[in-house]
């Protein structure tokens, strides 16, 4: 059965619908073990309340037992630069103890008009005067894990909003291999959204099989070490785990859009550590484990930002060439070995 939902509970769909409308609190409390929905939801509030512009200047994020609850509200009693608002994210409030929280207090009793606090927990006593002033003047966002049925329904939603076509059965399918995380089962649907052509876009069970079941660890793997390959210029081994994973019965697009998400993980952990972003937030944000971050994070620094975006440019190069028939698919994707072997090293020692 689908987890039960209490009149008084506040989704991330409510919130979505709240910014939609303009309704603004000043306090927002993500409770629960979802990070997918908790990394969304403040996405989605900074996107609100902050202009691209303000960002860097009106923007603070503290972590847990790292954060300075003092620091947090002196940050958010300032006026923020060139006026407009100033946000705070406090992630890990659970892992405050209430004297170390205890600053927060007055600032949440009265909240500036430009300041918004926007604080995480994945479980809080209900007890504590921080939970309780966020209850009684802004927003807990319930962001609890959805059982299989729940998992089942969003894959459907969220599919459809990546251009994807997912029947009941091929959602409950995805589930039943991947799992109920959210960030793991994204993951998936963007790999059949860059597999699947525009003109048809329903996800059979079949398609699930190909990309998301068959050998995925083992697969995840050799495109690690084709990246490896390919930044060292080693268009022979390159070819070689090419050949691998063409005879591992993957179709060719789906090898390629496995190439692609790999590039495109490996830019955001390079983009995000060089913001400061801590190497848990960043899967957090992208939804895989730890040591694919660490994975990742070592390929960025080794290639850098031109070498990284020549790839990205080089992989949908060759997703253009496919699909329009100018090359057939394996004829492609060796071309794309050739472009990327000659063309990464160059790239990454210029910068």
């Amino acid at each position: 059965m689908a987890r039960q939902r209490t009149a008084a509970q506040y989704t991330y769909q409510d919130l979505k619908k709240d910014l939609a409308k303009g309704n603004l609190s000043p306090l927002y409390l993500f409770v629960g073990d979802e990070d997918w929905l908790i990394t969304q939801g403040i996405r989605a509030l900074k996107d609100a309340l902050l202009p691209d512009a303000e960002t860097g200047w009106n923007f603070g994020e503290f972590q847990g037992k790292e954060a300075d609850c003092e620091e947090v509200a002196a940050f958010l009693s300032t006026l923020p630069v060139f006026g407009g608002r100033k946000v705070a994210v406090l992630k890990d409030l659970d892992r405050l103890s209430a004297a170390e929280a205890e600053p927060l207090l007055p600032l949440m009793e009265n909240m500036p008009d430009h300041a918004h606090l926007i604080m995480t927990a994945e479980s809080i006593d209900k007890r504590t005067k921080c939970y309780r002033m966020a209850a009684s003047r802004g927003k807990i966002v319930t962001a609890n894990s959805l059982d299989a049925q729940g998992a089942a329904a969003w894959v459907v939603e969220r599919g459809a909003l990546l251009g994807l076509k997912l029947s009941g059965r091929s959602a409950r399918y995805l589930v039943s291999q991947v799992g109920i995380s959210l960030g793991q089962l994204n993951s998936e649907l963007e790999k059949l959204a860059c597999y699947k052509d525009e003109n048809s876009p329903e996800v059979a069970v079949e398609d699930i099989e190909l990309l998301a079941v068959k050998g995925r660890e083992v697969a995840d793997n050799t495109i690690f070490r084709f990246t490896d390959a390919v930044a060292d210029g080693n268009e022979e081994q390159a070819m070689g785990l090419l050949n691998q994973l063409l005879a591992s019965t993957r179709e060719p697009l789906s090898i390629l859009a496995m190439i692609a998400r790999q590039f495109r993980i490996i830019a955001f952990a390079w983009e995000a550590s060089r913001a400061g972003m801590p190497p848990g937030d960043i899967g957090r944000e992208l939804g895989v484990p730890l040591f694919a971050v660490q994975r990742a994070l070592t390929q960025g620094h080794r290639l850098g930002g031109d070498a990284i975006r020549g790839a990205l440019a080089a992989t949908a190069q060759a997703d253009r060439e496919i699909k329009t028939g100018f090359h057939q698919p394996a004829a492609a994707l060796e071309l794309l070995v050739i472009r990327l072997t000659r063309t990464l090293p160059c790239l990454a020692q210029s910068t």
